[in-house]
């Protein structure tokens, strides 16, 4: 009996044994913490994987909000601001590319962490009247109910990289916080040049290598990197035919002309106001639409943007008139990028990157923190196909200065010395210097 009880308990120590390898051997089936899409299964918290993490974040339940008018309205208004200031800001490159949700999505997470009138700039420049819960609540609802599938692939990641430093600790209601609203995969890091490269190696893979690279290097004064990287490719609904597609004039905004490769074809939306005529195309699935605005005869391209408006916009896209449209588009392709520090600034964010007034204590209550960079890089490729684009936006937090109080003492006039006991503070010699030459 004996011998038969150890026979059984040495088959299922090694039968458990076995099953153990086998599920330490096995990939996991979800996806990279940070990474989101739409084409996702049922949504649930999901433990981000450790091997990741400072701690072994959970993300917990948050409540939804979908867009609504309000959201809309203050989305629109972001994306027009963002691009007339960006537009503004260049001075040779007016071909540009910016991704108002990417660029949204990376200061929304920075905010999480800004607190007095820091937060309340960055809470008006990015929602209008809607404060930050209800942004996080918002865009975390938003980005995961975007439409993805093979023929109109929407993707999302987030990151966040803080330096592994003794004297730097972030606050894990901060870090939570963007677990839980956008999925962030949080790294402790020692920012050197293997963190460059895994920076980078980050971005290559979350922009489908569109954007194979956002850092030549980390700074020493760098603490802090918050990430979002967007994906967009999909097909048209109804392709461009090569035997449509020729060389014609294109003239740049010099005057200039050049050759360009038009694709011509039919599309049923027309788009006009007092400003500008346009068109709208599908992509397949209907879930997204290339729009494109041409100024009219009389009005000056760089008038144009101007005096664009979010409700502008808004107005034209809904009074969309369903007629035959011969259209005649360009192919493109090409990759911008830029800092958005002085565009943001233009739009009221002052505070934060101010390294004597930036209240960022809810990322790191120990250290003043400031935002020193945000770098924006976008690609796109659109042909008779359909459009591939991606963007990626990161939020560069580096440490300010200990503001100390100081006062100005100079001895360039009459003045009285001593010399004193140091336990009692007695004077032991006492003394005046009003002048010099005897």
């Amino acid at each position: 009996m004996n011998l038969i009880r150890k026979t059984l308990s040495l088959l299922l120590a090694a039968a458990l044994l076995l099953s153990l390898a086998a599920c330490g051997s096995q990939p996991s089936p979800t996806q990279a913490p940070g990474t989101a899409s739409t084409q996702s299964t049922a949504p649930g918290p999901k433990k981000v994987q450790a091997a990741d993490l400072l701690e072994a974040f959970t993300p917990q339940p948050v409540a939804e909000k979908k867009a609504d008018d309000a959201f809309i309205r203050a989305g629109i208004d972001w994306a027009v601001r963002l691009f007339k200031e960006t537009y503004a800001q260049e001075k040779d490159n007016k071909t540009l590319l910016v991704s108002p949700l990417s660029v949204m999505t990376a200061l929304s997470m920075t905010a999480n962490g800004a607190k007095n009138n820091t937060l309340a700039e960055m809470e008006k420049a990015l929602g209008g009247e809607i404060k930050l819960e209800d942004l996080n609540t918002y865009l975390h609802t938003y980005l995961n109910t975007l439409p993805s599938s093979e023929k109109a692939k929407f993707s999302f990641a987030n990151a966040i990289w803080f330096k592994d430093q003794a004297d730097f600790t972030v606050e894990e209601s901060f870090l939570q916080k963007n677990v839980d609203y956008f999925n962030a995969a949080i790294r402790k890091a020692p920012f050197d040049d293997a963190t460059v490269r895994e920076i980078n190696q980050w971005v290559d893979q979350h922009t489908d290598h569109m954007i194979p690279k956002l850092l030549n290097q980390l700074k020493e004064e760098d603490r802090m990197l918050l990430v979002n990287a967007l994906v967009f490719d999909a097909k048209w609904a109804d392709p461009f035919e090569e035997a449509y597609c020729g060389e014609a004039v294109f003239t740049n905004l010099k005057g200039q002309e050049n050759l360009a490769t038009y694709m011509s074809g039919e599309v049923y939306s027309y788009l006009e106001d007092e400003e500008a005529v346009g068109f709208v195309k599908d992509y397949e699935g209907g879930a997204y639409r290339f729009a494109a605005l041409l100024p009219k005869d009389d009005k000056s391209f760089e008038s144009y943007i101007s005096a664009l408006t979010g409700e502008k916009i808004s107005n034209l896209l809904k009074n969309e008139t369903a007629v035959k449209v011969h259209i005649s588009l360009p192919k493109f392709s090409y990759d911008y990028d830029i800092s958005l520090n002085d565009t943001l600034m233009a739009l009221g964010i002052k505070e934060a990157f101010n390294a004597e007034k930036a209240d960022l204590s809810g990322i790191c209550a120990d250290t003043p923190l400031f935002i020193s960079n945000v770098i924006h890089k976008t690609h796109i490729d659109l042909d008779s196909e359909g459009t591939r684009a991606a963007a990626v936006t990161a939020v560069m937090v580096n440490c300010g200065a200990m503001i100390e109080e100081w006062k100005e003492v100079y001895l360039d006039r009459p003045f009285v010395y001593m010399i004193v006991d140091s336990a009692t503070n007695l004077p032991i010699f006492m003394g005046t210097v009003t002048d010099f030459g005897r």
